[in-house]
């Protein structure tokens, strides 16, 4: 629930807000294997959602058009510090621009398309949040954002894009879709560290539908000349009390030409208005890049809503990789497992404000 200010109207009729807002959540971890010991620990940007604040504004210009801004970082509920690139202030998202009837035009920092494919309720990251999001043994792929690593190799748990002009259309009776561009700021080298993004969904009251593309080049891959590639499909329907899900992924370093795919399926049923439980099944599989690892997990959720803001829930997921020393990683844990196997038990509870 957030908190709206109304500004003093710079001329007559002309209205602003500023909303104060964002999601507080704590979880307790227990992992059975990570490194060789069994491990517990608190995950510092939350579990079943991240925790975040955020500022988001509005003024009237007149007729259809808007001016917009947002201000969302992420927060360590442990200690109280900013989660995300180092000296960030604002972490997750940070745009201005203008709204009218078509759509919304923004510059700044924007998480890509591909973190639409939560949003709308297709990946098990939805509904299993940082745990359902896809990482596995695949530690050589290569992500810049994880450390060299895989951590979210496929940018569904939403990773942020600097520097990016990006342009989101109005919904139309169900339809959106929308592009964005990241410029490198490479002197003289204008392709180089750039990045693009594009995106539509479709949805009604029974089911949706939706694809993204992002390719993000890296100073650190081929000196900014490459970097990960990504595509997505997913799908819903929503025959209450049920919900199912699925969604398929595509993530390719183009310098290193290492490949994983990843398919999600979820069932969610809602026993009544406060109680809801999902299950998703995920299957990833590295190319002969990696060694033809391959991992598959199983997350399930359960979770109480004592009203629309708070909500505690518990998680348990399972990972099993296999393949040359294969070891499997859930995302968001400390670290991989010795073995090729890893279960991470969660108990938390969140709320919105």
């Amino acid at each position: 629930m957030a908190v709206a200010f109304a500004l003093g109207a710079t001329h007559a009729g002309a209205q602003s807000s500023v909303q104060l807002g964002g999601l507080v959540g704590a979880g307790l971890n227990y992992a059975t294997n990570v490194g060789g010991s069994a491990s517990t620990y608190m995950s510092p940007a939350g579990v079943l959602r991240p925790n975040v604040f955020f500022l988001r504004g509005t003024e009237d210009l007149g007729g259809d058009l808007k001016s917009v801004f947002l201000l969302s970082t992420m927060f360590n509920i442990a200690n109280g510090t900013n989660v995300g690139g180092s000296g960030s202030l604002f972490s997750r998202e940070s745009y201005v621009g203008l709204s009218d009837q078509w759509g919304t035009l923004t510059a700044g920092s924007h998480r890509d398309f591909m973190f639409d494919l939560s949003v709308d309720g297709y990946s098990g990251a939805y509904y299993a949040g940082i745990v359902g999001a896809h990482q596995g043994p695949f530690a050589g792929f290569g992500v810049p954002y994880g450390g060299g690593g895989d951590m979210d190799f496929d940018r569904i748990n939403g990773e942020a894009l600097n520097n990016s002009v990006k342009f989101t259309s109005a919904n139309f009776n169900g339809l959106t879709f929308g592009a964005m561009y990241g410029f490198g700021g490479l002197a003289g080298r204008f392709g180089a560290d750039s990045s693009s993004s594009f995106g539509a969904n479709y949805s009604n009251a029974l089911f949706g539908v939706g694809a993204a593309y992002t390719m993000a080049k890296y100073t650190q891959l081929n000196n900014g000349n490459d970097g990960i590639r990504n595509i997505g499909i997913g799908a819903n329907i929503r025959p209450a009390p049920w919900k199912l899900a699925a969604l398929a992924t595509w993530t390719k370093n183009t310098a290193t030409g290492g490949q994983i795919a990843a398919y999600d399926a979820t069932v969610g049923f809602d026993f009544t208005p406060a109680v809801g439980a999902s299950l998703t099944y995920t299957y990833m599989d590295g190319n002969e890049v990696l060694q033809n690892k391959h991992a598959q997990s199983l997350a399930g959720t359960l979770n109480y809503n004592f009203s629309r803001r708070t909500t505690v829930y518990v998680e348990v997921i399972a990972q099993r990789a296999t393949g040359p020393g294969a070891r499997a990683q859930i995302n968001g844990t400390p670290g991989a497992s010795s073995s090729g196997n890893q279960v991470i038990t969660s108990l938390g509870i969140q709320t919105v404000f």
